[in-house]
């Protein structure tokens, strides 16, 4: 005689969920479910300007190009480093991130490309990048929180980090939209000088794709954010779970937050590699 199907679900639940190892962290979850459920990744790129017979200005098409080049580089690292096969990545805004160049500042000019300066506009950020998210503000608000600060200071427990990021309202209305249940969040920034402003020497070009960045200016930063608890559960960087964010690195020391943001040619295996590490 076969057992009632609610009496199995019974036994189940006593005896804990199959799929769901007793203990696991957020990571490890990740880690466990990424390569059945591959993540999407919402880039934010954020390119500064500066011009010897203009104003300086935040570019739009530059932005974009970096998260797009930026985000094509993270999708090759998951495939390599963690076996896990990002198909998807959308760049819906720019200038989200409160770290260089943006830093803290709540808006600035912002010019369509480099040709157009003449067409730059003092805007606020974080700038939408597409029509869509333009005119939807519940959208447009749940994108740029997922590069927001996120204090886990009452929330870290040892290696098991799971900061809230988003509101559930927040959380649900990405999960719906983008059919994942994980967000790849990728910041990446930098400046960059005019032919006419960049003296001989004065930069050491990095390349992300065929764009040049300055070194004094180049960051990055890969989140993860679990779209089921809205929470922050990896960031390359740490300190974030500490409670500090990268929004001013002129206050930090040599050798510590800046380093762990700064855009190198390893950028991506420094950055992604710590998240598919064993935990314990």
């Amino acid at each position: 005689m076969k057992a009632p199907l609610f009496v199995l679900l019974s036994l189940a639940a006593l005896t804990g969920c199959v799929t769901t190892p007793p203990g696991e962290s957020p990571i490890e979850e990740a880690q466990r479910r990424m390569k059945a459920e591959p993540p999407m990744v919402v880039a934010d790129g954020c390119l500064y300007r500066r011009n010897a017979f203009y104003l300086d200005h935040y570019i739009i098409d530059e932005s974009r190009e970096l998260g797009e080049q930026g985000a094509k580089e993270v999708i090759a690292g998951f495939k390599e480093l963690g076996e896990v096969n990002i198909k998807q990545f959308v760049v819906p805004l720019m200038c989200a991130t409160e770290m260089p160049p943006r830093g803290e500042v709540k808006g600035g000019r912002i010019a369509p490309n480099k040709d157009q300066l003449d067409q730059g506009k003092s805007l606020t950020f974080p700038e939408p990048l597409s029509p869509v998210v333009a005119k939807d503000e519940k959208l447009l608000a749940a994108y740029t929180q997922l590069f927001g600060n996120c204090d886990d200071a009452r929330y870290r427990k040892e290696r098991r980090y799971d900061c809230p990021l988003l509101s559930p309202e927040q959380a649900t209305l990405l999960k719906t939209r983008l059919k994942t249940p994980y967000v790849v969040a990728l910041s990446v920034g930098g400046e960059r000088l005019s032919a006419a402003n960049r003296g001989a020497g004065a930069l050491l070009g990095l390349l992300l794709g065929g764009v040049g960045i300055g070194t004094d200016g180049a960051n990055a930063r890969v989140r993860l954010v679990n779209l089921e608890t809205g929470n922050l559960v990896y960031s390359s960087y740490p300190s974030e779970f500490n409670g500090r964010t990268p929004a001013d690195l002129d206050g930090f020391e040599a050798g510590s937050g800046r380093d762990a943001l700064a855009l190198t040619d390893n950028w991506v295996k420094r950055m992604v590699k710590p998240l598919f590490e064993k935990q314990r």
